[in-house]
């Protein structure tokens, strides 16, 4: 151990003087006039750092026309990137339909509860009071939970070791975070057949699951100095991602809305052009699933997807005590998220054998956690499971979907 902790010092050392200057840099950076295009992107730096969703959070964004909005945090897994869908709030929330709001997108395929868990707790209380918006995956709830590959892909260092050292998070919430972290780090390299990487954050995650104070003790040097090291990589990188969108989208002066407040949504006229443009993207198959979708994933193999889902189950899974972590974290940090409870794809179930009783065991056990929390407002789509053209896929909310929850998040954002 006392070779390893020296290993460890030099490397640190090394690092820790090429990062110095860029340090300092950082803390000298103005995140002031932030760029509103950047909260379309899914960057992983938005996923494993902090710092673009502390400061999106908590400041105002200006357009190229230089008029300021709010932003609503948007936690979320692949369906986040479905951009080419008109209704994507991304995308919707643009020209006749411009409301003072924009959403900062975090997440990407396969982050799931436990990944927005660490990424809220870490921020500190920058997401406090402020508007959060949570969109569960049904795929997330299968017996094992998030994989160990996709965990160690989407996993931040720098969040957990920032997490563990709040103090105003309860010693049995981190004991239930590092449990976690410990789980699969030990299941990632078992899976991978390597040995487990000696990062603060693997240390740290074992020594405090084994309650063994004199190693968390030992490595706090370490842990200070990698958590350093991170949040200084963090802030240059978000600078980068910054000053790129400030490129593309450049700030001269700042003119206000000059009075003018956004119109009220023609959702009938929205709905319509939704669906035409959903005929369009769909016109090969009769599932209303995308044409690429469907010609790249299903097409020809039609037929072997025939009850090939008859043994699938989403009754039990360790994603639901991970679900539990995230309202419990949202809870503590005085956070009022708008959860989004998407449907499966009901003729594609059907079809694969997913049976509806099965589908609606899950929808009413995710139902019934969020009931246990009087701070969430939950937005229930599961009732649209057979509405065409609500997917766009077998799994990603699509035309109609986005447009539910575009009309939420209007809904959401007036509500106080």
């Amino acid at each position: 151990m006392k070779k390893l902790l020296i290993t460890i010092g030099s490397s640190l050392l090394v690092v820790a003087v090429t990062l110095g200057i860029i340090g300092a840099q950082m803390n000298r950076y103005s995140y002031a006039n932030l760029p509103a295009n950047l909260g379309a992107s899914t960057d992983i730096q938005k996923i494993t750092g902090r710092v673009l969703t502390e400061q999106y959070a908590l400041q105002k964004v200006f357009d190229e026309q230089h008029r300021y909005f709010d932003i609503i945090t948007v936690y979320g897994s692949s369906e986040l990137r479905t951009t080419d869908i008109s209704t994507h709030p991304s995308n919707f929330f643009e020209g006749e339909n411009i409301q003072h709001f924009k959403v900062n997108l975090v997440g990407r395929g396969s982050c799931q509860s436990l990944i927005h868990a660490l990424s809220i707790a870490a921020c500190g209380d920058a997401l406090s009071g402020r508007k959060v918006v949570l969109i569960t995956s049904p795929q997330s709830f299968v017996e094992g939970g998030i994989a160990p590959d996709m965990f160690k892909a989407n996993f931040s260092e720098q969040q957990y070791l920032a997490l563990m050292g709040d103090e105003s998070i309860p010693d049995e919430m981190k004991q239930r975070f590092s449990a976690r972290v410990d789980e699969l780090l030990d299941e990632y390299a078992a899976a991978t057949d390597t040995k487990r990487e000696n990062t603060a954050a693997s240390m740290l995650a074992s020594a405090t699951v084994d309650g063994n104070d004199l190693m968390r003790a030992a490595i706090a040097p370490y842990t200070a100095a990698s958590e350093w090291l991170l949040d200084t990589k963090d802030s240059a990188s978000a600078k980068r991602l910054i000053s790129e969108s400030r490129e593309e989208q450049p700030f001269i002066s700042f003119d206000g809305w000059d009075g003018q407040s956004p119109e009220s949504i023609d959702w009938d006229a929205e709905t319509e052009k939704a669906v035409a443009e959903a005929e369009a993207a769909t016109d090969n198959n009769e599932f209303g699933i995308l044409n690429d979708y469907y010609t790249t994933y299903i097409g020809r193999k039609l037929a072997q997807q025939k009850d090939k889902d008859a043994d699938l189950s989403y009754s039990v899974s360790k994603e639901y005590d991970d679900l539990r972590l995230l309202l419990d974290v949202c809870r503590l940090k005085g956070i009022e998220p708008l959860f989004v409870h998407v449907p499966l794809h009901g003729d594609w179930s059907d079809y694969t054998g997913f049976t509806a009783e099965r589908r609606a065991e899950y929808y009413e056990n995710v139902r019934e956690i969020v009931s246990q929390y009087e701070n969430v407002t939950l937005l229930d789509l599961t009732g649209y499971e057979y509405e065409e053209y609500f997917l766009c896929d077998i799994m990603h909310l699509g035309w109609k979907g986005w447009l539910e929850v575009d009309k939420a998040l209007v809904e959401y954002y007036n509500a106080d």
